[in-house]
C-alpha cells in the first residue's frame, strides 16, 4: 500500500505541476480607481514557488483521499 501511496503522491505532484504551469498565468491585470489598468507581472522565481506550493497541497489531498478509499474498502 505505501508504494501505492508514493506512486500517488509523485503522479498527482507532477500532474498538477504541468497543468497549473499551463492554466496559471504570470500577469495578473488590476484596474484603479481612474479606470486606468495595467498589468503586474510575478518574477519566475516566485511563479514557480507558487506552482510548487499548490502543487504539494493538492498532491497531499490526493494521497490522503485515496488512503481513506483504500482504507473504506479494506474493511
Amino acid at each position: 500500500m505505501e508504494k501505492f501511496l508514493l506512486k500517488t503522491g509523485i503522479y498527482s505532484f507532477t500532474i498538477s505541476f504541468l497543468l497549473l504551469f499551463v492554466v496559471i498565468s504570470r500577469e495578473k491585470y488590476t484596474t484603479d480607481l481612474n479606470g486606468m489598468s495595467s498589468i503586474e507581472g510575478t518574477s519566475y522565481p516566485d511563479f514557480f514557488f507558487n506552482l510548487a506550493r499548490y502543487s504539494i497541497i493538492i498532491s497531499i489531498i490526493a494521497v490522503v483521499v485515496i488512503y481513506f478509499v483504500k482504507f473504506k474498502n479494506k474493511k
